[in-house]
């Protein structure tokens, strides 16, 4: 099992924080670090994880995710494959659509057909192969030692069938539910058919909240807040993922959210419920929290991105360290 943290520059407004807590999560033993990226309101994360790169030697450096609303794909073929030669190979380059930035400051995201042909170059570019403009055949110019593998941000059938078909990986924002985690790898499954691809060929990277205290209510509670936008993420275009009787709650939630809010303001945490935090959340005492990933592992998650609650950034990362990873290192060692 990996264990990635996310949002490594959550809420920090300088450089040398953002560094302090790279190199802690490299000492700790985790697997990688991922960035948001809000151009506007946190440090470039492109920028940063560059310079992560230079006091890093093992941990994975991801951008979860970034959008072709603000970037175009050429641009984001050329940044991907300049980060993972600065990083030694160590690039992930997550892709959505568009979320809350591309929202505040009133434009669209990019519709599903237009993201899958930018998918498709990006991948193409960062191969080392040349792409087809109107004035010719063009390609990146320096030498690419390895591509940087290209993930797809997706809750949603389309989405997922979309990364199934054309990306090298997912980033799974459906959470920890095990019933709709299978849903979404048919979903991949069925998208990797359709290219005749198999399965295997897509990685997939489960994502969700995390927050660890001995007192596993209080870690429950504590969560709340940062869970809403990415369960909001989910819900925006369908529930078909929502238990029946779930579905009341959810809605409510759902109406009640305000994307134009800051990150952890956006909706009555009450309105969070326990069904949402069990989904979207590893939330727990740390007994709780590693019978939990036990379950994962064993319906064959490989790989968790961890987004811990701003708040207890610090105390939840290394908690986590300390009281859970190593239970899986030593049954992987």
């Amino acid at each position: 099992m990996k264990f990635s943290l996310h949002s490594v520059h959550g809420g920090v407004k300088n450089i040398d924080e953002i560094h302090k807590r790279a190199q802690r999560a490299e000492e700790l033993g985790y697997d990688g670090i991922f960035l948001g990226e809000s151009h506007l309101s946190s440090i470039d994360s492109f920028q940063t994880l560059a310079s992560c790169a230079m006091i890093t030697k093992r941990v994975l450096l991801g951008i979860a995710v970034t959008n072709m609303v603000f970037r175009h794909p050429t641009v984001l073929a050329g940044t991907a494959a300049s980060l993972n030669e600065i990083s030694k190979g160590r690039a992930i380059m997550g892709l959505g659509t568009g979320d809350g930035p591309v929202y505040t400051q009133g434009l669209k995201a990019t519709p599903m057909k237009e993201f899958e042909v930018g998918i498709r170059e990006i991948r193409n570019l960062v191969r080392g192969n040349a792409a087809t403009f109107p004035t010719g055949k063009f390609g990146i110019g320096f030498k690419i030692n390895q591509p940087a593998p290209i993930y797809v941000s997706a809750e949603g059938p389309k989405g997922l069938q979309l990364a199934g078909r054309s990306a090298d990986g997912v980033i799974l924002g459906t959470g920890f539910d095990l019933s709709v985690y299978e849903w979404a790898r048919e979903r991949i499954r069925e998208g990797a058919a359709e290219a005749g691809r198999k399965e295997s060929d897509i990685a997939v990277i489960a994502a969700g909240m995390l927050c660890v205290r001995d007192d596993g209510s209080e870690a429950r509670r504590i969560v709340r807040n940062r869970i809403a936008n990415r369960a909001h993420h989910n819900f925006r275009f369908t529930f078909e993922t929502v238990p029946a009787e779930e579905l009341e709650g959810v809605k409510k939630f759902v109406a009640a959210f305000d994307v134009m809010k800051p990150m952890e303001d956006r909706v009555d945490p009450d309105l969070v419920n326990d069904y949402l935090v069990r989904r979207f959340s590893i939330a727990g005492n740390p007994k709780e929290c590693i019978e939990r990933i036990e379950e994962l592992q064993a319906a064959g998650v490989e790989h968790l991105m961890l987004t811990p609650a701003r708040k207890v950034y610090g105390e939840t990362v290394e908690a986590f360290a300390m009281k859970v990873i190593p239970h899986f290192k030593k049954l992987s060692g």
